[in-house]
Order: C-alpha cells, then structure tokens, then sequence
C-alpha cells in the first residue's frame, strides 16, 4: 500500500489497512495475488492530489515500486482507477467494494509492509491422542471393454474476417475543447484537469496552480466558459488570445 500524502505526488510506502480506504486519503495499492494495481481516490482529496494519484498508479502499474531487493507490482496487467466522489457510477461503486474486500481478512508482514496471507496451522492439543488415518477406499477391478471409434474429420469452418474499425469523428465542439487545452497547456507548465458532468453536458476543470481556472461546459458545438474572462493574470490573457486565435481558423 503506497499513499500520496500531500501536493508534491511524492508516494510513501505504508502497512496495508483497510481503516486508510477513507474520503481523505489517496491511495495506491500493488495487488500480485490478483494482478492489479488498485487507485483509491476519498472524495475530499484535492485536485492536484488526485491528479498526482492517477499518474503514479499508471507509473507503478508499469514498473514497479521497490521495496528493499524486492520490486512489487512491475507490469500490472490490470489497473483499477477508483474515484469516490463518483459513487453516483454503478461500476465504481463495484470496483470499490470489490477492492474493500480484496483488503479484508488477516495479512502477515515482510520488510514491514509487504503484506502477505499468512497461513493457519491447528496446533495439537496437549495429551489428545493421535487421530487414526482413514484406510484407503479400494476400487473394484472391471474387466476391461473393447469398444471400436470412429474418429470423424470435423468440416473445416472458414475464419471470419473482422469487419474494419469505423473512422472515429470529431465534432466541431470537440475540435474547440481541444483547441483550448492546447492553448492553456502551450502558455503553463503546469496544468490540471478534472472532466465533470453537468445538466447531461460533458465539461472540464482547468487550473494553472495560482494564475488560472476556469469551467468548460460543452454545449453541442458551443463552449461555454465560465469566467468568460479565463481570469485577470496576464496567463489568463495569453491563453484566451491562443484559444480565440484558433476559433478564428474553424
């Protein structure tokens, strides 16, 4: 179990507990019994946390995360993101129930916090006498049947030939959205963002740390964006001139 436990996206190995699966932690475990890199995001973490969570867990799922000689995780086939604060959605609902219970029971330790099954193992109680073997269940002997096969040749069946992939399209909504992320991205080092829903409309958070954030809700082929001013820095000017430079050529 690795938490991210501030801002920096600095990751600190911790024994595994299931009390830490809570709205105020981030955190990533590396599961080898079952292949899988869990990402657990509480619902009061903050943005730039949550961001921070989502990255390292693509990172570890990929390579690992060392503890001592011994390198956990490297090459998860499966990565399971799970953000609380969308427990509206059925399937993340699922996933976190299934993760809840993928940490329950008794775990063992190695190196501190490799966390393992430990295995039960009955002691015998003092002066009980020692339990008799059940004898082995004899089969009885049958006098073999010979019985002639026909072995039929199974019709050849022609392989199905995939259908080829439709062309994705893009709107002209999509085309503007995209538009502005590159412009926010070209004029900041540092950008998050964050895809909400709201009255059935896709929209997305963008936030320059300190200089910017603004709301974008994606009507049709329409962006609405929420201040209209994208804010008072002189960043927040750049990145409008950028956007409505390319609004001009569509």
């Amino acid at each position: 179990m690795l938490m991210l436990q501030d801002d920096s996206g600095e990751l600190t190995p911790v024994k595994l507990d299931p009390a830490l699966v809570s709205s105020d932690n981030a955190i990533i475990v590396l599961d080898e019994i079952n292949d899988t890199c869990w990402v657990f995001i509480g619902r009061h973490v903050n943005m730039p946390t949550r961001m921070h969570a989502l990255r390292m867990g693509k990172s570890v799922a990929k390579s690992g995360y060392k503890i001592g000689v011994t390198t956990i995780g490297m090459g998860s086939s499966r990565i399971v993101e799970m953000l609380e604060k969308d427990d509206s959605d059925a399937d993340v609902v699922a996933a976190i129930a299934e993760f809840r219970d993928t940490l329950s029971g008794r775990w063992a330790f190695d190196d501190k916090v490799l966390a393992f099954r430990g295995e039960v193992v009955e002691e015998p109680i003092a002066g009980a006498p020692e339990p008799t073997p059940a004898p082995e269940p004899v089969e009885a002997y049958e006098e073999p049947t010979l019985v002639a096969e026909t072995i039929e040749e199974e019709p050849e069946v022609p392989a199905e030939v995939p259908a080829p992939s439709p062309e994705p399209t893009v709107t002209l909504g999509e085309k503007k959205l995209a538009y502005l992320l590159y412009s926010a991205v070209k004029h900041s080092d540092l950008i998050y963002t964050e895809k909400f829903e709201r009255d059935g409309k896709m929209g997305v958070k963008v936030e320059a740390p300190g200089t910017m954030v603004i709301e974008v809700i994606m009507d049709g082929d329409d962006l609405k964006v929420d201040p209209a001013t994208f804010g008072d820095s002189e960043m927040a000017q750049s990145v409008k001139s950028e956007y409505e430079t390319w609004l001009g050529k569509v």
